[in-house]
């Protein structure tokens, strides 16, 4: 408390209302008001604490019946915080010596008053220091209980070791991830627990650590279990260091990354079976034949399956298989495809083999893996040399007449998920062979559906709607789209899709007498029908009080009842088109424009054929801009925002199309959409890193360019080839970073991942832009391998007056400070705003406030002279 401005509560133990009344005027030199209370007694002592505890206690050393020893006593049972100090005429050396060595914190003789107010001044304060100190280690000791707490019970692995790698401290999630007691564990080397083929490359690191870089994020080790096995870790830690700056050792985190991985080889696994499912399904369109069909079919499970051999056997005659299709691993092949004819009867050894057994007993057999013991001693023999460790065997037709074998390296994990998947590959494979048996079903295909048997596109442009044309004046067309039928198709199958399909395009016949349906993909259809009128308004009416009536239509599939809700684009010839091809793309115009308005009917309007126009000739003129050298780049500059120094620049694309500086919120989708950012992006990441490098050579030597990255970008599939081949030369000092905006991030935590891992290992910083205005999970903005976000311009335009955006970008700058990220914002136009950021202990602020976007030139001109 500050005695100054608050009554100072003093306790006088004194029998002498006189030496009471001395001691009250020396109090006087405090210069503070004094508040008291005299005792003289245990009694009377006790009761005054146990009302009030005073801020100091002064006390007579010799009184009659009852001592200053006695109140020094009862004072430290008490109130044994409070200073204590005597004030006597009678206490000699000894005494007094012996009273501070009990406690008291001073003495000042009767006779010489004038000390009492410094005496009491150095009591009152040594008092405040000891709570102050009191205070500290309390506090101390409640954050460290706090930290322990958090880390004991992390399900990640922290540790600390020495220089020499040994453990010193692990916490208990050691006990799940490797199988050991953390006590078993202290004093040995981090390197024993490590596989034998990620040891060698830690140890070659090491060096590197204790003397470089002083930590390292995400690197992906592997480390034996107790029980045998191994597991994979995402490891994240830094150095210690003495006062000298010497390393002592390192202290981190490890991420039991195991299972994930796994999950992901499995999600992979069934990606490349929809691959093959989904070539599979082009290529047999194109087969002439069966055998086509079953080569295609061992090419395409080898090729893009990932599968060592791929064999198909026929049934010739009864026990009698020739092997008419394979693919694959010649040494895999060799003990299977043996001959033209092998025999499968009893007394044949191939009887009890996985082929056989499918074939015969109707059923897909599964051998997990050729090395365990309950394996057939003749498959084991014959499969153990080639390396092949698992087989899959699956009938071909209802009633089989062959089988399919797949043979893989890898140990078959039962996963129903890919059962599920292969029994459709073989389900489609006898389906394919079964139609390609019969010539007409081959014509049929060419101009019919498959699924509906419903005229297909061609059919219906080269046949049933030229003729309608020709028979009536005004004929309306409609492209028509099921609601919500993905999610059909994925909850209840591809079956259940194809008979509500069928259903739905027979009662589409009944939009009009004489109409026409036809099915050209996927869940669109076309419907054309004769017209009396050429106003779209009429025609789209009574379309829509069709599609009302049909959405209250039940449709029965699998014993379901089901309700179907249909999008529709109209159009009208010959107002909007005397062909197929015009007819439908305009209704394709209407129907998706129908979709943006939640507009069930929407008829084609001049103003679409505008808008189709005038992108037609957008993106036309974009292709042009590349070879013409049309795009040309703006930076902006990027400063500290405590010194204001200038740190580096942000390039943005701009399009300068004749005499026209095109915005980029009007090209910038366009190049999305059709693609062409990925070679225009590339164009920005070599223009930027040539300026980087000049301004480097000739003006600044640590400036930094950062460029942005779009979604269709970051997803193409040479992406990472592509960046390494432009980028990769100057890895050991970059001068590029790269922004990623953090919705596309979310879209895919753990592939974003990957990619900005290998953009980091080209030396590049990684931005996370726009941050606030996406999903954010802490989890995975811990996880992704980010080194700084930038706060969008929407939370720094209302900073300086929203008290709750305020406190959002602070927490933001706070978080992102507490995961070692830097912190820039973006759109600073105000003076006052850039204060405020400098006062939150933002790193970088960027906007145009500091300077709009420029040429390189005037860039040059502005900051570097």
């Amino acid at each position: 408390m500050d005695y100054r401005t608050t009554p100072l509560y003093v306790l006088m133990v004194e029998d002498s209302p006189a030496d009471a009344e001395l001691i009250l005027r020396a109090m006087r030199e405090l210069g503070a008001p004094v508040e008291h209370q005299r005792v003289s007694s245990e009694a009377s002592l006790r009761a005054a604490l146990h009302a009030r505890l005073p801020d100091i206690i002064l006390s007579d050393f010799a009184m009659p019946g009852f001592g200053g020893q006695d109140a020094l006593r009862i004072a430290q049972e008490l109130a044994p915080d409070i200073p204590f100090l005597f004030v006597s005429g009678t206490i000699g050396e000894e005494l007094a010596i012996e009273a501070l060595q009990r406690g008291a914190d001073d003495y000042v003789l009767k006779d010489n008053l004038r000390r009492l107010p410094s005496a009491m001044e150095r009591a009152l304060r040594a008092a405040r220091q000891r709570s102050d100190r009191e205070g500290m280690a309390v506090a101390l000791q409640e954050s460290e209980e706090r930290f322990r707490s958090i880390v004991e019970s992390s399900l990640d692995w922290i540790w600390e070791i020495d220089a020499n790698g040994r453990i010193v401290y692990t916490n208990d999630a050691v006990r799940d991830m490797l199988g050991y007691a953390p006590q078993d564990l202290i004093g040995r080397s981090m390197l024993d627990l490590l596989a034998r083929d990620t040891r060698a490359a830690v140890e070659a690191l090491i060096p590197h650590y204790r003397t470089g870089a002083n930590r390292w994020r995400r690197r992906t080790l592997k480390f034996c279990h107790k029980d045998g096995g191994v597991r994979t870790i995402i490891s994240n830690a830094r150095s210690i260091h003495d006062a000298q700056g010497h390393v002592t050792g390192f202290r981190g985190a490890h991420h039991d990354d195991t299972e994930r991985r796994a999950q992901d080889a499995r999600i992979r696994q069934l990606v490349r079976i929809h691959t093959v499912l989904s070539a599979f399904g082009t290529q047999v369109l194109r087969a002439s034949h069966r055998q086509e069909v079953l080569d295609c079919a061992c090419a395409i499970t080898v090729g893009q399956g990932g599968f060592q051999a791929a064999v198909v056997g026929k049934l010739v005659a009864k026990d009698v298989v020739s092997f008419v299709a394979k693919c694959g691993d010649p040494a895999v092949l060799a003990p299977i495809v043996r001959g033209d004819l092998v025999a499968i009867d009893a007394s044949s050894r191939y009887h009890a083999f996985p082929g056989a057994v499918a074939m015969r007993e109707r059923r897909m057999v599964v051998v997990p893996d050729f090395q365990a013991d309950e394996v057939n001693p003749a498959l084991r023999a014959m499969m153990g040399p080639t390396g092949a460790r698992s087989e899959i065997a699956l009938p071909l037709g209802t009633d089989p007449w062959g089988f399919l074998v797949l043979i893989s390296e890898t140990v078959h994990r039962n996963d129903a998920e890919e059962i599920e998947l292969l029994q459709r590959l073989a389900g489609d494979i006898a389906h394919a062979c079964d139609f390609l048996e019969q010539s007409e079903r081959l014509e049929f295909l060419a101009y019919h559906n498959p699924v509906t048997g419903l005229p297909n596109r061609a059919e219906f442009r080269a046949r049933l709607l030229p003729a309608m044309l020709r028979a009536h004046a005004h004929v309306a067309v409609a492209v028509l789209d099921v609601e919500g039928f993905g999610r059909v198709n994925d909850s209840r199958g591809r079956q259940y899709g194809d008979q509500l399909l069928r259903q739905v395009g027979e009662a589409l016949a009944g939009v009009a007498p004489n109409a026409v349906v036809a099915h050209p993909e996927s869940d669109d259809f076309v419907v054309a029908w004769p017209v009396d009128t050429q106003d779209p308004d009429v025609v789209a009416a009574q379309l829509d009080l069709f599609l009302q009536a049909f959405g209250q239509q039940p449709f029965v599939v699998d014993d379901e009842t089901v309700f179907v809700g249909l999008w529709s684009g109209l159009a009208l010839a010959p107002a909007h088109g005397d062909d197929g091809e015009h007819l439908e793309r305009n209704a394709l115009a209407a129907l998706a424009d129908g979709k943006k308005r939640r507009q069930r009917v929407l008829a084609f309007t001049d103003a679409m054929r505008g808008r189709a126009t005038r992108r037609l000739t957008l993106e036309r003129d974009l292709r042009h801009a590349i070879e013409a050298g049309e795009f040309v780049l703006h930076y902006q500059p990027k400063f500290h925002a405590g010194t204001q120094r200038l740190l580096g620049a942000e390039a943005l694309l701009r399009w300068q199309h004749g005499d026209t500086l095109v915005p980029p919120s009007e090209f910038i989708p366009v190049l999305e959409e059709t693609g062409l950012i990925v070679p225009v992006g590339r164009w920005v990441a070599h223009h930027a890193l040539e300026t980087a490098l000049r301004w480097r050579a000739l003006h600044h030597p640590s400036i930094r360019i950062a460029v942005n990255l779009s979604a269709r970008e970051l997803r193409s599939a040479d992406f990472v080839e592509a960046y390494t081949a432009i980028l990769g030369p100057h890895a050991g000092d970059q001068p590029i970073d790269i922004e990623v905006t953090e919705s596309l991030l979310m879209d895919d935590v753990d592939h974003s991942t990957h990619l900005l891992d290998s953009l980091r290992e080209l030396g590049c910083r990684v931005a996370i832009d726009d941050f606030g205005t996406g999903y954010s999970s802490l989890n995975y903005l811990a996880r992704l391998p980010a080194d700084e976000i930038k706060i969008d311009q929407s939370f720094i335009a209302l900073l300086a007056h929203s008290p709750e955006t305020m406190g959002l970008v602070t927490n933001i700058i706070t978080l992102a400070h507490s995961l070692s990220l830097q912190v820039v914002a973006e759109g600073v136009e105000e003076e006052e705003q850039a204060k405020l950021l400098r006062l939150l202990r933002c790193d970088a602020v960027q906007g145009f406030l500091f300077g709009k976007p420029m040429s390189a030139k005037d860039f040059g001109a502005r900051f570097f002279n």
